[in-house]
């Protein structure tokens, strides 16, 4: 025997008819009130997140990446020649402040130096320069001892570019009995200002301050100290008052080495004052 047929489903009404009460009290409370159909027909689209953006590399990070993309043999370079980088600054200040290494153009310091110069003319000596002067406590203070006899190097007054070697021979107030090619005879040193010239015999060999006239302290940078080539000799510029050439132990200059130079000195003829600044 067949089942009996189950009843049809009831159908739900479209429309729900509320109390006068029920209404009253849907419409005092709103958070109750069910979402308008329209809103559930067509539901809003949420708010998506903003992607952020990618950090920015970094400049290290930049040169890091630039350093593996080189090929190995130059990668092997810099790692070879990096620990070498913060010495190079340090370079520049000795060589510049300290101590540097000059070579020797030209006939006007010989036969002092360059001394096959008039037979050769090829080799140049090779002289080391005390940059720092021996006066202050810090390089950057342009305070030097300079005496009679010392070799210096300075900046030409005639070419400032040029770094020329002389001898001093006057200090401030002494008075010079000039030779050619200068205009006058005698010459006073003035203040904060020295008497230079080179060593060789025949004046028109050198240019010095019989050309230019007394040189600026300024104008200095520097003492020589030692010859290192071609030949060793280490320099001292006390001696050249007794004429005792600095090195020359088999004293092939003679005993009184360019006496008519020292001859030609009047040691301080004129006391010169400091000028007072305000």
């Amino acid at each position: 025997m067949p089942p009996p047929p189950s009843p049809p489903p009831q159908q739900q009404p479209k429309f729900r008819v509320l109390s006068p009460e029920l209404a009253q009290a849907r419409r005092s409370s709103p958070l109750q009130q069910s979402p308008p159909a329209s809103s559930q027909l067509h539901p809003q689209p949420q708010p998506q997140p903003q992607q952020q953006k990618p950090p920015r590399p970094s400049f290290f990070s930049h040169l890091r990446n630039s350093y593996t993309s080189l090929p190995r043999p130059f990668r092997r370079t810099f790692r070879v020649l990096g620990p070498l980088l913060p010495l190079l600054p340090i370079g520049l200040f000795f060589s510049e402040h300290v101590l540097q290494v000059m070579w020797v153009r030209g006939p006007s310091m010989t036969p002092y130096l360059n001394e096959d110069y008039d037979q050769m003319q090829t080799k140049s000596d090779i002289v080391l320069v005390n940059m720092w002067g021996g006066g202050g406590l810090w390089p950057w203070e342009r305070k030097r001892r300079l005496e009679r006899g010392m070799l210096v190097t300075f900046r030409s007054p005639a070419n400032p570019r040029h770094m020329a070697i002389k001898r001093i021979i006057g200090l401030p107030g002494d008075q010079i009995t000039t030779r050619e090619p200068c205009m006058k005879e005698t010459q006073i040193v003035p203040f904060n200002h020295v008497w230079l010239e080179g060593d060789a015999q025949d004046a028109r060999k050198t240019m010095d301050s019989n050309t230019y006239g007394p040189v600026s302290i300024s104008l200095v940078t520097g003492r020589v100290l030692a010859v290192l080539y071609p030949r060793w000799r280490w320099l001292d510029w006390s001696g050249w008052e007794k004429g005792v050439v600095e090195g020359d132990v088999e004293r092939k200059f003679g005993e009184n080495y360019r006496q008519d130079v020292r001859n030609r000195v009047l040691k301080e003829a004129v006391k010169l004052e400091r000028p007072l600044l305000e």
